[in-house]
């Protein structure tokens, strides 16, 4: 019995960190879209500090867009492209849909 619980210990150690993220970009992705940009850039912001690329893409378009933060044209694109270089599919999508 002490095995089993051992293991489930280290399957839950190393499998929560992925459901953080997921659980972070989800939330992050859902108070920027309701508007609630202060919250979005508070948690954006934090995990955007542990180079997560989904915290990256919505901090970037918050200053891209001025949306609860003074606008940063050059910020908010360094922050996507490092998103975008990180394989974060929207951030990517960002530059490739862009006008000339």
């Amino acid at each position: 019995m002490k095995k089993i619980i051992a293991a489930m210990f280290v399957f839950a150690a190393f499998s929560l960190p992925q459901l953080s993220y997921a659980d972070n970009c989800g939330l992050t992705k859902a108070l920027y879209d309701s508007g609630k940009y202060q919250r979005a850039f508070k948690l954006a912001k934090t995990n955007a500090n542990y180079n997560e690329a989904c915290a990256e893409y919505y901090l970037g378009l918050m200053y891209l867009n001025g949306d609860g933060v003074k606008g940063d044209t050059d910020k908010g694109n360094s922050l996507i492209q490092s998103a975008a270089k990180k394989g974060y599919q929207p951030a990517i999508d960002h530059f490739n849909n862009r006008q000339p």
